[in-house]
């Protein structure tokens, strides 16, 4: 049951990241925007820090997805915050979110 509800926090946090980036054009655009960054960054930590409390059965049926990826960021952007590379990140929210949501849908 849990597992449901995790599942739906992270694909929330994953929509609030597309519509955040939705408002940027360019890289340089986002590396300004103070409130842009911390957004999205606060949303790749919630999405990281929900994934590991998630079962490995859940895990299983979202085999798809890089869950030890996900868990690895939240570290990182946790313990080297000032150290984070933002062209990394624009990336992430760029390409890999919106694919996030996709595969989140699919579900094997």
């Amino acid at each position: 049951m849990k597992d449901n509800v995790y599942i739906e926090r992270i694909t929330k946090y994953s929509e609030k990241i597309v519509k955040y980036m939705s408002e940027i054009d360019a890289f340089k655009d986002f590396e300004v925007n103070d409130e842009k960054i911390d957004a999205v960054i606060l949303n790749l930590e919630q999405i990281g820090e929900t994934a590991k409390k998630l079962s490995s059965e859940i895990k299983a049926t979202y085999r798809h997805i890089n869950w030890p990826s996900i868990i690895g960021l939240r570290n990182m952007i946790s313990h080297e915050y000032e150290g984070i590379k933002l062209n990394i990140i624009y990336d992430i929210a760029i390409k890999n979110i919106p694919e996030f949501l996709k595969q989140l849908k699919l579900k094997i």
